[in-house]
């Protein structure tokens, strides 16, 4: 459903949450070896999510990467959007540009409600909500 780009984003924000806070930042290569992720593919992730200010960055020996309260605020769905340069939720299943309300392609019907309920929920979705630490990693 989501691109491999969401998904590290998603798997790393949890982590962050976790595991660190502005006096203990994490380390690209610490995510990406506690998540069995590629770190080169990470770190543009990590560093595109710190230039929109969805994560903070510290440069330097001492640096890395934490989530600040209002960072923690922000919506999932935002993330998602951010880095898919798309609301994959309002696109037409069948991927076909005119499909809307008015136009409607042979299935839209079927599916228009449970999308955007599954839209609305993930958009309520927090980091902050996150930051429970699963038993998965």
């Amino acid at each position: 459903m989501f691109a491999n780009t969401s998904k590290y984003a998603l798997k790393a924000l949890h982590y962050i949450a976790v595991h660190s806070s502005e006096e203990q930042r994490v380390l690209a290569k610490d995510v990406a070896n506690a998540l069995d992720l590629h770190k080169p593919f990470l770190s543009k992730i990590l560093n595109q999510l710190a230039s929109k200010n969805f994560i903070h960055s510290v440069k330097g020996p001492y640096g890395g990467f934490y989530l600040t309260k209002e960072q923690k605020d922000r919506s999932v769905m935002d993330i998602i959007i951010e880095l898919e340069g798309k609301d994959n939720f309002s696109q037409c299943i069948l991927n076909f540009e005119s499909c809307n309300e008015i136009n409607p392609c042979p299935i839209h019907n079927l599916v228009a409600f449970e999308k955007e309920s599954l839209r609305n929920s993930i958009k309520n979705v927090r980091i902050t909500d996150l930051q429970e630490d699963l038993n998965y990693l």
